[in-house]
């Protein structure tokens, strides 16, 4: 009796230890293309982004690095699915503001679900000695897979 006891007992925990195991959730944000083009009045960074895993990505950021003595004059994520994105230039250092960020709460899984981002800039104080580059990185709260493609730059 107190074997079958027993055994019911063991049983009984390994079903309740099961109950708990969960799936790990991952994301793998990533920049899909950066994009530069100067014209005569401004200088324009394009970056689309998308999550390639099965799992939504949350409280993603993007960051866009923009060329050297510049300001940014506008920051903007193209509607689409997921959250809207929330854009922003940096902060004013030196006269310049050479970055902005793009939050998102929530970017969808998928490898056609893409976004784009948008940052239009003054025309680089510092150019032609220093050539006009843009690059952008993205990461988010949940765990990615893939860091080697959160990161690129134009040209």
């Amino acid at each position: 009796m107190w074997k079958s006891i027993l055994t019911a007992l063991i049983a009984g925990i390994a079903v309740q230890q099961s109950a708990f195991a969960q799936g790990v959730s991952t994301a793998d944000v990533n920049i899909v293309s950066v994009n530069g083009a100067v014209s005569a009045r401004d200088f324009t960074c394009t970056v689309v982004i998308n999550n390639q895993n099965d799992d939504d990505a949350r409280r993603v950021r993007v960051i866009v690095l923009m060329p050297l003595q510049v300001r940014v004059l506008r920051a903007r994520a193209a509607p689409g699915p997921g959250s809207p994105g929330v854009c922003a230039p940096g902060p004013l250092l030196g006269g310049f503001i050479e970055y902005a960020t793009c939050d998102f709460l929530q970017l969808p899984q998928g490898p056609s679900v893409l976004r784009t981002i948008t940052v239009t800039s003054t025309l680089s104080t510092a150019a032609p000695r220093y050539p006009y580059t843009c690059s952008a990185f993205i990461y988010s709260a949940v765990g990615d897979i893939n860091k080697t493609n959160n990161y690129k730059t134009w040209p």
